[in-house]
């Protein structure tokens, strides 16, 4: 990564520790002359943690606390003056995701809790109960098909691309190297695909599953 990544990392960790700062480590200093970042030891990042199979036992529930708070923190305007700052930000980092069969489950109970957090039965307030809580749900559909869709892509964007999946790039055996990735880029093919079709996420994991046994 070049130096001023390294700024653009701080501003991010920043933005989302004033959202969940129990969840985000905080950052005590920044010399972005030299790319250096100081916070207070010890933490790892995520990505790395489940690379080398550590199991966090609450992660659904932060993970959904967050993804339930983070959105109606600010006004659209103000977020899209928090976005304009990290635009001048081209360079890609490595992002590594694992996929055991906990950590699979773990994704399907952080969507079901943010689905349920946001999907409760109203009064319907001036609306009809009936009415309010069928354009709800027609809404939670529409953002879970968003959701999957640009996860999808985006994966397939860093198998493909440059930027890469660590997972993938650390099997050193070359022919178990492709073999992986062209499972994983046909089966997320297949789904990004077929996404309109998915009604809960247990059926997204489920193929998933498959493929690993």
């Amino acid at each position: 990564m070049i130096i001023e990544g390294e700024y653009f990392e701080a501003v991010t960790s920043k933005e989302h520790g004033g959202l969940g700062r129990e969840y985000v480590p905080q950052l005590d200093h920044l010399d972005r002359t030299i790319g250096m970042q100081c916070s207070e030891p010890p933490h790892i990042i995520l990505r790395k943690g489940l690379i080398t199979a550590i199991e966090y036992r609450f992660l659904s529930e932060h993970m959904f606390e967050y993804m339930v708070d983070s959105p109606l923190y600010r006004p659209t305007t103000e977020d899209k003056c928090a976005v304009a700052e990290c635009c001048g930000n081209v360079e890609l980092c490595r992002l590594s995701e694992i996929y055991k069969e906990w950590r699979l489950k773990r994704i399907e109970q952080t969507w079901d809790l943010f689905h349920q957090k946001l999907n409760k039965d109203e009064s319907g307030k001036a609306y009809l109960p009936a009415i309010y809580n069928l354009i709800q749900e027609e809404y939670m559909k529409e953002l879970f098909h968003d959701t999957l869709g640009f996860g999808i892509a985006k994966m397939i964007r860093r198998i493909g691309g440059v930027d890469h999946v660590e997972d993938f790039e650390s099997i050193r055996e070359g022919s178990i190297r492709a073999d992986s990735e062209a499972k994983a880029l046909e089966l997320a093919n297949s789904h990004l695909k077929e996404k309109q079709q998915f009604l809960a996420i247990g059926e997204v994991i489920s193929p998933i599953m498959q493929v690993q046994s």
